[in-house]
């Protein structure tokens, strides 16, 4: 069959022979051989087969190490099983995570290869033949019954995927790994080891440090605008890579690391994040003639990798081909013990792989990559990486694109997720991590009937309604024109409406209302509406009335606080970034500001060079909502407009063509006293106030739209006080938010 699973013959379900018992009610009949020169790992699975097999039906059945011909056996490990069980295996050719459970219907042989092959057909047999689960940390599915049988068995399995690690807290935990056949780095050397990349990823810098040759050698590192660009930190700045003196410190690196850190799987010699690759002479005319920039890094890491080989033979490098290396180059390719990490880098998370036309340029380069590479890797994304308790419905690709790079030989997947600090907690992190783990070892699995499966085992008589909240959401994004990316603002998905969050918000109240007689699943579900709540919190902060009324909020932000705080969450997204910030973002909504969200509105007008922006329209001139004005491409006249869904004001849905332009907003302030009244306004892009004809702010500026990026106190009379708002254009998002501040 495909991928190598081989079930000849099975039992699927515990009990359902008529042959020999394993134990027969409660009476354990068999016992656990396992060689007195077993490794550690071996030793381990015996331990743990013994365990659950008393959990599910109270029979101990004894480890030994030596045996009597007349003794029922279940075989750990090939060493000490009997011929008949061993017959026609060839045990050196097992791969050191492949395993084999047989049965002749009297004895059972469960054995693998390398460290853990033993350990996880161990853990085959209790979960594909005696039906335990390990969903959670907590949650677990450890059948019981009296009576456990033993048919004929014939089933070899090693997993699809080679490496599989991802960046979801929960999956550290090494138990909860090894249940799931999972071979992350922080597996113990005592339990096989893990998966290791050392260093993990972004190396340049620790190849060549900046901070040991910056002011001696600044040729070592890239040339940008005629410039060397050397960083203190290894984001932007990256290395010369034509530069033989910056190949031979590399090298010698890439031995130090080989020689101090031989537990590591590959040693990786990547790009730094972010831009910043050399312009130099050299560079430029390599790159330029190999049509990308992993032109350069190809060359550089061939060079190493032919000196690893000649005495390392054995060793794997690995490099990224990310952001500006994910094209591969016209004629050169990597050398056989390069492993390509090929990054799905802010393309559609919306749809599976194939599904939308924004795929199509990223399959084009991984069919590239694959018809070169002897070896590939994938680094994906399955998270909003600025709110990782955003809701993220992105459960179709999570379902088919395991197998989507399988098909394309593919060796690993890491799914980067929302890694939330310090104990998990990200937006459906448990249940994405499960259905990862079985489908990295096999992406022919019903990805569906895994999510249905996990959340009607963790989420019990609650399940009905979390599965027609997962419904509701994915419904929303099935359209090819429905587009949404790992750094989308909230307010920019359509999946996010109030509408559909109350929907979301009624369906956890029958949810809790469920669950509420079981303390641990009602903490479940609490956890599971954690994303409903911020979505409703983070609209309010920004001035959205329609998701909170202004007395609901003190209980809301209780409720998010006392989940935060049992679940010891202290970030919300990437900690670098302003959105991550847990602190920052319990503050705004406490805070007591006052965004204006109601405003007569007019435009576009031209700024074909960003001349519009000084230029004079009628509206500076005159507020006449009679009246209109020739705008770019037709007239224009004022009009009303509010937005309930949040304060911000979007000139981009507004107003055709939406580039190259400026827009205004008008409206007024009544005050019942003369007072000094401080502003907050936030643009995307330059912005222009006038407060009583009066200007008071005046930013020519290229940036997204942050909420108070701008503070001003602005002196206001008694009575009606006038407020224009005049911002310009150059591409994508448009508009502004203002506030009263607190």
């Amino acid at each position: 069959m495909k991928y190598l699973f081989i079930i000849l013959t099975t039992c699927l379900l515990h009990g359902c022979s008529s042959g020999n018992k394993l134990v027969s009610e409660g009476t354990g009949v068999y016992k656990i051989f396992v060689s007195e020169k077993a490794s550690k790992p071996e030793t381990y699975a015996a331990q743990e087969l013994q365990k659950y097999i008393q959990q599910i039906s109270g029979a101990v059945l004894p480890i030994v190490h030596e045996a009597k011909p007349a003794d029922k056996l279940i075989c750990v490990g090939f060493e000490g099983a009997p011929e008949s069980l061993l017959k026609d295996l060839k045990i050196k050719e097992f791969g050191k995570e492949e395993y084999i459970i047989r049965s002749d219907g009297d004895q059972l042989l469960i054995a693998g290869g390398g460290a853990r092959g033993t350990l996880y057909g161990v853990i085959g047999y209790l979960s594909d033949y005696l039906g335990c689960r390990w969903y959670t940390r907590e949650v677990t599915k450890i059948p019981q019954q009296k009576t456990i049988s033993l048919d004929k068995i014939e089933d070899r399995q090693k997993p699809v995927m080679e490496a599989r690690q991802m960046s979801y807290r929960e999956a550290y935990d090494v138990q909860w790994a090894l249940h799931n056949r999972f071979n992350h780095s922080q597996i113990p050397d005592s339990l096989g080891s893990g998966n290791i990349a050392y260093p993990f990823v972004h190396t340049f810098y620790a190849l060549v440090s900046p901070q040991k040759y910056g002011k001696t050698h600044p040729e070592y590192f890239s040339e940008v605008d005629g410039k060397r660009l050397i960083k203190e930190t290894n984001m932007g700045g990256q290395l010369c890579l034509t530069n033989p003196e910056v190949v031979k410190i590399a090298t010698a690196t890439v031995f130090e690391w080989i020689k101090t850190h031989p537990e590591a799987s590959v040693y990786t010699v990547d790009q730094n994040d972010g831009e910043g690759y050399c312009t130099c002479k050299n560079c430029k005319e390599l790159d330029d003639r190999e049509g990308s920039h992993s032109g350069t890094l190809i060359q550089f890491v061939n060079q190493i990798a032919d000196s690893v080989a000649q005495v390392y033979p054995e060793v794997t490098l690995q490099t990224l081909a990310y952001a500006y290396t994910e094209i591969p180059p016209k004629t050169l390719k990597p050398a056989d013990n390069v492993t390509i990490r090929l990054c799905h880098y802010d393309y559609c998370s919306a749809h599976k792989l194939g599904a939308c036309d924004d795929h199509k340029r990223y399959i084009e380069r991984l069919d590239q990559w694959s018809k070169i590479a002897k070896r590939i890797t994938i680094w994906d994304y399955y998270t909003n990486f600025e709110r990782y308790l955003l809701p993220f419905p992105n459960f179709e690709t999570i379902k088919h694109d395991p197998k989507f790079y399988a098909d394309r030989k593919a060796i690993g997947l890491f799914p980067e997720g929302n890694n939330v600090d310090s104990d998990g907690g990200g937006e459906f992190s448990e249940l994405r991590a499960w259905v990862f783990s079985q489908m990295l070892w096999n992406p022919e699995r019903d990805g569906q009937k895994l999510i249905d499966e996990f959340v009607e085992n963790v989420f019990g008589e609650a399940s009905p309604f979390i599965s027609q909240y997962i419904k509701l959401l994915h419904d929303q994004v099935k359209p090819d024109s429905v587009y949404f990316s790992i750094w989308e603002d909230p307010e920019d998905v359509n999946y996010l409406s109030s509408k559909t969050i109350r929907t979301a918000d009624s369906l956890f109240t029958l949810a809790k209302n469920a669950a509420k007689n079981d303390t641990a699943l009602y903490n479940r579900v609490e956890l599971a509406y954690l994303p409903v709540l911020y979505t409703q919190l983070y609209f309010y902060s920004i001035g959205g009335s329609a998701y909170l009324a202004r007395d609901q909020v003190p209980s809301a932000l209780a409720t998010f606080e006392k989940i935060i705080q049992r679940k010891r969450i202290t970030s919300l997204g990437v900690v670098a970034l302003p959105p991550g910030n847990l602190q920052n973002f319990i503050r705004s909504v406490k805070s007591k500001d006052q965004y204006l969200s109601d405003w007569w509105v007019i435009g576009p007008f031209d700024n074909e060079g960003r001349k519009g922006f000084s230029r004079v329209y009628p509206p500076e001139q005159q507020f006449d909502t009679t009246k209109a004005y020739p705008g770019k491409g037709a007239d224009v006249k004022w009009r009303k407009y509010e937005n309930t869904e949040s304060g911000f004001i979007d000139f981009a849905r507004l107003f055709k063509p939406n580039q190259d332009v400026v827009a205004y907003a008008y409206r007024t302030i009544t005050l019942p006293e003369a007072k000094t009244v401080k502003l907050g306004i936030g643009s995307n892009d330059g912005v222009r106030v006038w407060i009583n004809n009066r200007l008071v702010l005046d930013r020519l500026v290229s940036r997204p739209a942050t909420p108070n990026e701008d503070k001003i106190s602005i002196p206001m009379k008694k009575g009606e006080n006038t407020i224009l708002v005049k911002v310009d254009q150059l591409g994508k998002k448009w508009g502004f938010y203002f506030a009263e501040l607190n």
